[in-house]
């Protein structure tokens, strides 16, 4: 499906910051395998990221 993506959701409270990505995947199992190396990137860079939440989209999304 062409309108489908997931957004992604990262947040370090020990420096008080937080992150999100859209990409667009194919399937939830590709959502988890980038979410748990991409929160592995952004630990190394600044340990204490979390996953707050990976979301499945459906629907057109909207460029900035």
């Amino acid at each position: 499906m062409s309108n489908k993506y997931f957004k992604f959701h990262f947040k370090n409270d020990k420096v008080d910051k937080s992150t999100s990505y859209d990409i667009k995947l194919n399937t939830f199992n590709d959502a988890m395998e980038f979410a748990y190396n991409k929160l592995d990137e952004l630990n190394e860079s600044s340990a204490g990221y979390r996953i707050i939440g990976i979301y499945e989209i459906m629907g057109y999304r909207k460029q900035q």
